[in-house]
């Protein structure tokens, strides 16, 4: 009988546990990329610009969600370099074999609400952006290990995070950032302030702490436009600050989004002090070669970030002339903002580019794409490591399925 009894027991545990987890849902969605990329600068041989290789991206989000006061969140990446080893590390087991430990643990959070409130809570590692109305952040957007916690009021809403990127066994490179979020709605505008702040060790950002102010606005003042505008500006201690000014018009048609953009990010003098610290300065993107500006995976940022540069451009998006068919244009002047030159991503006030970007998306079924960019830059180098490249090529061919 007591026999029966534990059994009876055991299988109400097990059901039990069977409709617990099927109270929550379990949501996927990512993405798989394969494609060929080339980039030539001239005789400026590295890594990045000189590249003739073919490679492959898979990135998968598991979202499990109990209800709208809980969820937790995976995403893992994997990446793949045809024909390089070793075994492991990123981009790796894409050699003979094809074995590799190379799996990137990108985020891994928890979402809910703090019981009987309208605080939502997210902790663990997470994307976190900071403001950027223009063209992303170049202070911060990326993946880090936080605590973020906002609510709204009627039509604001207001965010306050804390994060540490960096903890070593030296005390002295141990990184804090502590920040805050307004978004304001005004109907026809928006206006986003915020701030950060980073307690940091003597071996980062050059000094023993760092701080950014900023703003972020965005307004629809007729129907089909947009304006938007960025401005910010970070410093170390006892080093003089930097700041970062962008604006940018857009009016949608039936048949292409055109759109001006212009930003000036300040530059160091003789005493290497001006240009704006930052955690993440690839992610304002306004051209394919400064920033992260590469449609799907291929290799982008050869002139590096925006900062310690200026520049305008005039683009393109959402060309459409045949279905399913879609191109990016871009033109794009872009000048050195520092007092002197060093490598093809630090630009003295005297170097500068024409950029040409052309991108062609064919979505063949609703969730496969085919992808061509292409970009073409011819550049005026006034000194430095880069001063004999007069024209930098890249072409990227790619498919992309989303799922």
């Amino acid at each position: 009988m007591k026999r029966i009894i534990v059994l009876a027991l055991a299988a109400c545990m097990v059901l039990g546990a069977a409709f617990s987890a099927s109270a929550t849902e379990f949501k996927a969605s990512g993405m798989l990329y394969a494609g060929y990329d080339y980039s030539n600068a001239d005789d400026y041989k590295t890594a990045a610009s000189d590249l003739n290789q073919f490679s492959q991206r898979f990135r998968t989000q598991i979202d499990m969600v109990t209800d709208e006061n809980l969820s937790g969140t995976v995403y893992f990446e994997i990446d793949q370099t045809w024909g390089k080893g070793p075994k492991v590390g990123p981009s790796s087991g894409g050699d003979l074999g094809a074995d590799g430990v190379n799996i990137e643990t990108r985020r891994a959070y928890m979402t809910f609400m703090v019981p009987n409130t309208a605080v939502k809570v997210r902790a663990g590692i997470q994307g976190l952006s900071l403001p950027g109305a223009v063209s992303g952040s170049p202070i911060l957007a990326d993946d880090v290990a936080a605590i973020v916690a906002s609510t709204s009021f009627d039509n604001v809403g207001v965010t306050g995070f804390f994060a540490r990127p960096y903890d070593t066994a030296k005390a002295e490179t141990t990184v804090d950032f502590f920040g805050a979020i307004v978004a304001a709605d005004f109907g026809t505008v928006s206006v986003s302030p915020y701030f950060m702040f980073a307690n940091v060790g003597d071996n980062v950002f050059g000094g023993e702490d760092a701080q950014w102010y900023g703003v972020a606005v965005e307004a629809a003042p007729i129907e089909n436009l947009t304006l938007a505008f960025d401005g910010m500006y970070g410093k170390v201690t006892d080093a003089d600050g930097g700041f970062l000014v962008a604006g940018k018009a857009a009016y949608a048609t039936d048949f292409a989004v055109p759109a001006f953009v212009v930003w000036y990010g300040s530059g160091n003098d003789d005493d290497g002090e001006g240009i704006m610290p930052t955690a993440d300065g690839l992610d304002f993107t306004t051209t394919t070669f400064v920033g992260f500006g590469a449609t799907g995976t291929s290799n982008d940022s050869l002139f590096g970030t925006a900062l310690g540069k200026w520049g305008v451009s005039l683009q393109a998006s959402d060309i459409t002339f045949l279905e399913n068919v879609t191109h990016t244009v871009r033109l794009s002047y872009i000048q050195g903002t520092n007092e002197d030159s060093s490598s093809l991503t630090v630009w003295g006030d005297d170097d500068r580019a024409y950029e040409f970007d052309f991108v062609t998306v064919y979505s063949a079924y609703p969730n496969l794409d085919f992808i061509v960019d292409l970009a073409y830059a011819g550049t005026d180098f006034d000194g430095g490591a880069a001063k004999s490249v007069d024209n930098v090529y890249k072409a990227a061919l790619g498919v992309q399925y989303n799922f």
